[in-house]
């Protein structure tokens, strides 16, 4: 997996891409935060075969150039199981260990969406008690070609944020055309602990309102290619 996961942080990674409101994260510096964004489907059958989505080296590569750690929940499981169904057979159980392994070997917290884990847990209380951390989820659930308001999305960013007492930050990716240039937006953030319907509302409109932005400041944004003569990966 590294032979494919190293490439793919340099090549996406440093892909030529425009940030807008990069000045809240640095009021975000040194805290723990829940980093939530749209999910990006590739086009790339191999990318989809593998399950490697690139926003998350996108973002990665992004808070890195401001000092901020970045790491998220991914799921090892094969689905949310039909209540009442069976338990799974031991070859899917050798499986789903294997994969937990592999999410584990490229530093993100791994995550059983069918029962609770108790090693989650307390991976995801060590990270947050050294800070300077952002905690990706994927709210959307899963990955997609589109953003769309309608789109259903998920509370857990919220039962986190209140377990934790951690803001949320909304992103907002613009890359579903590689041939274009990207454009991370950061969205404002949530400080304080709400419902989960509460906050998958803001979230939601937070993402809209950076989707169809079309006029921007243009001093707010700064060029990859530019930032890439100050900083290494």
């Amino acid at each position: 997996m590294w032979m494919i996961i190293k490439p793919m942080r340099l090549v996406y990674g440093l892909r030529p891409c425009e940030y807008e409101n990069q000045h809240i994260l640095t009021e975000l510096k040194g805290k723990t935060f829940i980093a939530v964004s749209n999910h990006i489907k590739p086009r790339n059958k191999f990318l989809r075969l593998i399950s490697m989505p690139y926003d998350a080296f996108m973002i990665r590569h992004f808070m890195k150039q401001h000092g901020i750690y970045a790491t998220a929940m991914t799921s090892y499981d094969a689905g949310k199981r039909v209540k009442g169904a069976k338990k799974l057979r031991p070859g899917q159980v050798r499986k789903e260990q294997l994969i937990k392994g592999i999410v584990k070997s490229m530093d993100l917290i791994p995550l059983n969406r069918n029962e609770n884990d108790p090693s989650t847990i307390q991976e995801i209380r060590r990270r947050i008690a050294k800070g300077n951390l952002a905690l990706g989820i994927f709210p959307e659930g899963t990955y997609f070609r589109g953003f769309r308001k309608n789109r259903k999305l998920h509370g857990g960013m919220a039962v986190l944020s209140k377990r934790y007492n951690l803001p949320i930050v909304t992103f907002y990716i613009d890359s579903y055309n590689m041939n274009k240039k990207s454009r991370i937006s950061v969205g404002n953030p949530i400080w304080e602990p709400m419902e989960a319907n509460q906050v998958i509302e803001i979230v939601r409109n937070e993402m809209i309102r950076l989707k169809e932005r079309k006029q921007v400041d243009v001093g707010d944004f700064t060029s990859i290619e530019e930032e890439n003569q100050h900083t290494s990966v």
